[in-house]
């Protein structure tokens, strides 16, 4: 949080910015057709601000996938898109659309021993797969990066003996590497299976504060029930492969004659020899799966032209938070409940339209998000809309930037691969907004919300985030202060000096976008020259793509 002093300051600035904002709202919309503006001005602040609050109340307990509030959140979103007009588009004329999940937890009698200190889950350790219930105590390892490779002089293991022992290796790049570059060359080229092949019979991952993501950052996001499709519960690896905090990470060298530090430094060297380790770790992991529904919310508004209704412009934003954990609720407001209130303003200010635009208008409130887009998945799997009709898709979820003041940028994540880019710059532009490239592309933005899954079908997407900061650096100094404070933490809440009127920037521009893709007389297509060029709507993305 930031002090009282700089948040007071910041009122000051906000408070003239968006007076200059105000007095160049004419300007801004001039090349806006009459029937937009008339749209936008049915995008109410009011239901965004109502809708984001209501969701992200502890009513809804956090919106968790196969939980109480999950189920409450989903019949209340079903209930506002019936009130605004939206017709029913899920299962047996209702707006739900079912789908089975499991739920697995680890139990009480789960316990896992570094030497004979007891690691807590989810400070401690956590599971970085779907592990099988198994009892191992084995001797440790220290593997440094694991890498055997000739282009890069390498080759961490030597002649070590990982037979039947748990490998500990790093999670960082060496010296003189970045995270970024050294993500690249173990994409290309991972440690693990290497070390399986070798005869380790697992692998601790611990940090050497390099890592692009902090391990106790890692251990508490991961350390969560896992929820995934009833086929995929039942893939459960028979190995322990385990993510260590700090602290635990630590420890792995007492006795060894070196602290952590060193032992990190030394696993930069091409020269580094491979350690066995004082303690030994024992594992007692015992589980409990419970297989149940959770639902994708959706409705459509039908278009008013006799042959183009049957296409649709699809609009997406996940409601489901991380619920109840551990006595805590994870109310998600900035993710995602404010997405879901701005997509729900514009599916309201659609639903006012006398003349509804020519190609029909789907909404989907998508559950189970958090988990692997499941629920946007099993929409591109199993379309409540003719898949190869579906034109295009625009996604809400993001970091709650827009909330932090006017949006001076704004990320059209995908707008590289389609026309969606240039219909999206030109919007933009309307509103003098700068369209900005990805900002943080080593972190694969593109590929973690449900606007993927209709990639994945050959459908040009794009989701919108938006930013008070008028620079890639200043989006990046935003998007990781909520990351370290507030992102799947119970600390995302609204808050009072959240500015509503930079989250409805965002919603106009989505309603505007889809207007202009449901009134062109040609759909979207993506651009020739990437690897996405080849796909038509309905077929499914090539393994690997």
């Amino acid at each position: 949080m930031i002090s009282e002093t700089t948040t007071y300051l910041r009122k000051c600035i906000v408070l003239l910015i968006l007076a200059a904002f105000v007095s160049t709202g004419v300007s801004a919309q001039s090349r806006l057709s009459a029937d937009e503006k008339r749209l936008t001005r049915n995008i109410k602040v009011s239901t965004i601000k109502q809708i984001t609050t209501e969701l992200a109340s502890d009513r809804f307990e956090g919106r968790g996938t196969l939980q109480r509030g999950g189920d409450m959140a989903a019949s209340w979103i079903a209930s506002q898109m019936k009130a605004m007009g939206l017709k029913p588009l899920g299962d047996n004329g209702t707006y739900l659309q079912s789908l089975p999940l499991v739920e697995t937890v680890f139990t009480d009698e789960t316990e896992v021993l570094l030497g004979s200190e007891k690691l807590v889950y989810g400070k401690d350790w956590s599971a970085g797969l779907l592990l099988a219930d198994m009892s191992v105590e084995r001797k440790l390892i220290f593997v440094g990066h694991g890498m055997v490779s000739d282009e890069l002089g390498r080759n961490d293991l030597k002649d070590a003996d990982l037979r039947g022992k748990i490998a500990v290796l790093v999670d960082g790049p060496p010296r003189n590497y970045t995270a970024e570059k050294w993500k690249v060359i173990t994409d290309k080229t991972s440690a693990l299976p290497l070390l399986f092949q070798r005869g380790a019979v697992g692998v601790l991952l611990v940090g050497n504060g390099r890592e692009l993501y902090k391990h106790d950052f890692i251990v508490d996001q991961t350390a969560r029930r896992n929820i995934a499709t009833p086929e995929k519960a039942k893939e459960r690896f028979p190995l322990p492969v385990v993510f260590l905090g700090d602290a635990a990470g630590a420890k792995l060298f007492e006795g060894s004659g070196m602290r952590i530090g060193e032992a990190m430094d030394d696993a930069s060297d091409l020269e580094f020899q491979p350690m066995e380790l004082k303690p030994s770790l024992k594992v007692h992991l015992r589980s409990k799966q419970t297989e149940a529904n959770s639902h994708n919310v959706v409705g459509f508004i039908e278009g008013s032209d006799p042959v183009l209704k049957s296409e649709a412009v699809v609009f997406t934003a996940h409601y489901d938070g991380f619920g109840l954990l551990n006595g805590k609720i994870y109310n998600g407001a900035a993710d995602n409940a404010i997405g879901n209130g701005e997509m729900l303003a514009v599916a309201e200010a659609f639903s006012k339209m006398k003349v509804k635009p020519k190609r029909s208008l789907v909404f989907v409130s998508t559950t189970s998000e958090e988990y692997g887009l499941l629920g946007g998945y099993y929409f591109a799997q199993n379309p409540k809309w003719d898949i190869t009709k579906i034109v295009a898709n625009l996604n809400l979820d993001g970091i709650g930037t827009e909330i932090m003041g006017p949006i001076k940028n704004m990320v059209g994540f995908g707008a590289e691969y389609s026309t969606l880019g240039a219909m999206f710059n030109d919007v933009a532009r309307s509103y003098n907004i700068t369209p900005m490239e990805d900002p943080i592309p080593e972190q694969g933005v593109f590929g973690r919300s449900d606007h993927y899954p209709f990639v994945t079908r050959g459908i040009p997407a794009l989701m919108l985030v938006g930013s008070p900061e008028s620079t890639k650096e200043g989006f990046v100094r935003r998007f990781n202060e909520f990351e370290e404070t507030k992102y799947h933490q119970p600390s995302d809440d609204v808050y009072q000096n959240w500015h509503w009127p930079g989250a409805k920037t965002v919603a106009d521009m989505m309603g505007i976008l889809g207007y202009r893709i449901a009134q062109s007389p040609t759909a979207p297509a993506w651009l020739p020259g990437n690897k996405y060029s080849n796909l038509k709507r309905g077929d499914t993305i090539p393994e690997g793509l």
